[in-house]
């Protein structure tokens, strides 16, 4: 019952949590010193049916590590990070190892984005809950809904 109990005090610590600081992020060097933070990849403007499309197409050229297709949405990702955010970022925006599962937009995507940080003082466990309310309710097109598998 240890596990159950924790999970439902983390639980009630994630309701009650907010964002420390939240931002569009602007340059790479705003996430220099940030470590926990849950952050959103949003397609602006464009088609997002195509989006889907796109990406799916890449996908299937399997020269990177995608994410996994959900459907349609104009919030394309939503993940999280506890060691350092820019590293995550830099994965998405291409300029990751083709290793490592993220949505490596230069390499398929021409239309624009917006990245929002939202960053927490929380533990990783709460952390994780977040992200996963949060995915719940965006529905990202891309990604595993949180790490939890839920």
């Amino acid at each position: 019952m240890d596990y159950i109990n924790r999970l439902i005090n983390n639980c009630e610590i994630a309701k009650s949590s907010s964002p420390v600081n939240e931002f569009e992020l602007m340059a790479l060097t705003d996430l220099d010193k940030i470590k926990h933070a849950i952050y959103t990849i949003e397609e602006v403007g464009g088609d997002i049916e195509s989006t889907f499309l796109l990406f799916s197409q890449y996908k299937k050229k399997k020269r990177r590590m995608c994410a996994k297709l959900n459907a349609p949405s104009q919030v394309m990702y939503v993940g999280s990070s506890t060691t350092g955010v820019r590293k995550r970022i830099e994965q998405h925006i291409g300029d990751g190892h083709k290793s490592t599962y993220a949505i490596h937009l230069k390499y398929w995507f021409t239309g624009k984005y917006k990245i929002t940080i939202k960053q927490y003082d929380v533990t990783s466990d709460v952390l994780q809950i977040i992200e996963d309310d949060l995915s719940d309710q965006l529905k990202p097109a891309f990604g595993k809904r949180g790490g939890n598998n839920k």
